[in-house]
């Protein structure tokens, strides 16, 4: 059986809605071998034969552009991880054909050039009807299933169980034992630590699991995404982190601001002070510096301290804000437009300098009654 012998650090397309074009994957492959990480995750939500329509083969087309993409992170020394997700409705009563189904479509992608398969169980709902009348349990059924794809091809695979995090424990605390139990001991495991959002990627954010499972850990890092609060976006230093190793980068789907991010983080192999990493990368991308003074609305919020609004200032973030939106003209730029009009409307709205009329056109419906509604008791 083929093993698994090196530390994993790369890209995850792994978001709900955003795909990326494949000249796009060819970039960050690029900047990937650039930064010296070896890995690109291809697993997003939003094409429907890795999730929804797993059973389903891909067209002759995507097959050939999955081909050529694999031979060209090969030249750039970048494998390939291809994640598929069966866990919404694989039939475990009668799994044989669905197992043939699946092993079929990972034998065509190992073919066409994926290094290593991903088995992915996340965001499954949690009371699932197809485990109904099943003597086993959902997660020693999800480590078998991770087994026997493993023991088929005859190499080490990853594993991305439905508890992801110690997030995820509540009413729900089985699950994890039972899956760790039960998979192989070579299969390396992804975990996002203590939140989906991890404060940092130390250890200690993954002392629960270790004290579940001896298996090989990869740090699933969400600090950049945002499909789940996509009128935001965080374009903060690499917070409380600063290991590469067994570390994946799940990101934003915006092209030009993941190369950027990329690059933020790669700069961690050779400088652990990550302000000082984040101001040199602004730079590198001709970010203006007025970016810096409103910098602190595009960070997590559990990074943030408690009380960053001051209304003296106001005024002097929305010049800069101005500037922004209509001096700064790059792709990075483009990007960021939607994220930095939302937050100048947000900042008039607080200072109360926000017409009637604004609202109406910037807001939903039931926001816009539930804002007239709270300005009028004003």
């Amino acid at each position: 059986m083929k093993t698994l012998t090196i530390d994993i650090n790369g890209y995850i397309e792994g978001y709900y809605g955003r795909l990326l074009k494949w000249s796009e994957r060819h970039a960050i492959v690029k900047k990937l071998h650039d930064i010296q990480f070896n890995s690109y995750f291809y697993c997003p939500k939003e094409d429907p034969k890795h999730r929804y329509n797993w059973r389903e083969s891909y067209t002759i087309k995507w097959t050939k552009a999955f081909n050529n993409f694999c031979k060209i992170a090969k030249k750039h020394n970048i494998q390939v991880l291809y994640g598929i997700a069966p866990g919404l409705d694989y039939n475990f009563k009668k799994c044989s054909n669905d197992f043939k189904v699946l092993f079929q479509k990972i034998k065509t992608l190992k073919i066409n050039g994926a290094s290593r398969i991903v088995l992915m169980f996340d965001d499954i709902p949690r009371k699932n009807y197809i485990f109904d009348n099943i003597s086993k349990t959902e997660g020693a059924l999800h480590g078998e299933l991770a087994n026997s794809i493993a023991k088929e091809l005859e190499e080490d695979i990853f594993v991305v169980p439905r508890v992801y995090s110690d997030e995820l424990f509540d009413n729900d605390s089985d699950y994890l034992s039972d899956f760790c139990k039960t998979v192989n001991k070579n299969i390396s495991i992804f975990y996002c630590g203590k939140k989906i959002i991890a404060d940092t990627n130390s250890l200690r954010e993954l002392a629960s699991i270790k004290k579940t499972t001896s298996n090989n850990l990869i740090f699933w890092d969400n600090l950049y995404a945002n499909d789940y609060c996509p009128q935001k976006i965080f374009l903060c230093p690499w917070l409380g982190r600063n290991n590469v190793n067994n570390v994946m980068i799940n990101p934003t789907g915006l092209i030009q601001t993941d190369l950027m991010l990329l690059d933020l983080i790669g700069l961690t192999k050779h400088n652990q002070d990550n302000l000082k990493n984040w101001e040199n990368i602004l730079k590198k991308y001709n970010v203006p510096k007025q970016f810096q003074n409103i910098s602190k609305y595009f960070y997590p919020i559990n990074y943030l301290e408690k009380e960053i609004i001051n209304k003296k200032i106001i005024y002097d973030e929305i010049e800069c804000l101005d500037f922004l939106l209509w001096k700064w003209k790059t792709p990075l730029a483009r990007e960021w437009y939607q994220y930095l009009f939302i937050l100048k409307q947000d900042l008039n709205l607080l200072h109360n300098n926000l017409e009637k009329e604004r609202i109406k056109k910037n807001f939903s419906i039931p926001l816009n009654e539930f804002i007239n509604k709270k300005l009028g008791e004003i």
